[in-house]
């Protein structure tokens, strides 16, 4: 008998489009005044690098808009323009980690964002381990490493979904999807034209008789 076989393209344009189907109109407006807004920061950085483009900052306010965490780890805070966007996103209802390994740019943002300047992910982990603060959905815009690997296993849960920047060609998003493989994770390919890509837990894929509206 033959298998009916969905490959990861197929699968992620299915992702992706009930992704947006479920978040519907986004404040596209308020995205924009959030990337302008951030800009004037990179005159604190130490360490100057790129930022989230407006296209990518669009898909992930969807993808937290959609999954709605409760507890999020940001790893390369920079400019906090990726912060800002999820913290739209959540209604500033969410927990919100974010470390930046180079910089020290403070958000002068609300209390439920904190802020670890000049610290490598692994120790950002550590300390929420330590807490016993699980993250619901971890954005990653830099690169893991091996350090990060004990404590990060430690902060994550069975439904935690990774959100992946600048995955393309040998970019850090790609290396952190090599990462993060395993049986239980299905990976979702960014949309055309998108860097944003998606670790989805085997828990959150569900086959329904009927679709909830």
């Amino acid at each position: 008998m033959n298998a009916i076989q969905i490959g990861r393209k197929r699968l992620s344009d299915i992702v992706w489009g009930i992704i947006d189907e479920k978040v519907g109109d986004f404040p596209y407006e308020r995205i924009e005044k959030i990337i302008e807004e951030q800009q004037p920061l990179r005159e604190q950085a130490d360490y100057k690098t790129g930022s989230v483009p407006y296209d990518d900052a669009v898909e992930l306010y969807k993808v937290v808009r959609f999954f709605q965490p409760k507890v999020i780890a940001e790893v390369g805070t920079f400019i906090g323009v990726s912060t800002m966007v999820m913290d739209l996103a959540t209604s500033n209802t969410a927990q919100i980690r974010t470390c930046d390994v180079s910089n020290r740019i403070d958000l002068a943002h609300f209390g439920n964002i904190e802020q670890y300047f000049h610290t490598p992910s692994h120790e950002m982990f550590a300390d929420m381990a330590k807490e016993e603060l699980k993250a619901d959905l971890v954005y990653l815009d830099g690169r893991l490493s091996q350090q990060d690997v004990e404590p990060l296993n430690k902060i994550i849960h069975d439904k935690t979904v990774f959100v992946l920047d600048d995955f393309e060609g040998t970019e850090k998003g790609v290396a952190n999807a090599m990462m993060l493989e395993s049986p239980g994770r299905v990976l979702v390919y960014p949309r055309e034209g998108r860097k944003t890509a998606m670790s989805i837990p085997m828990t959150l894929l569900q086959i329904v008789p009927q679709e909830a509206t």
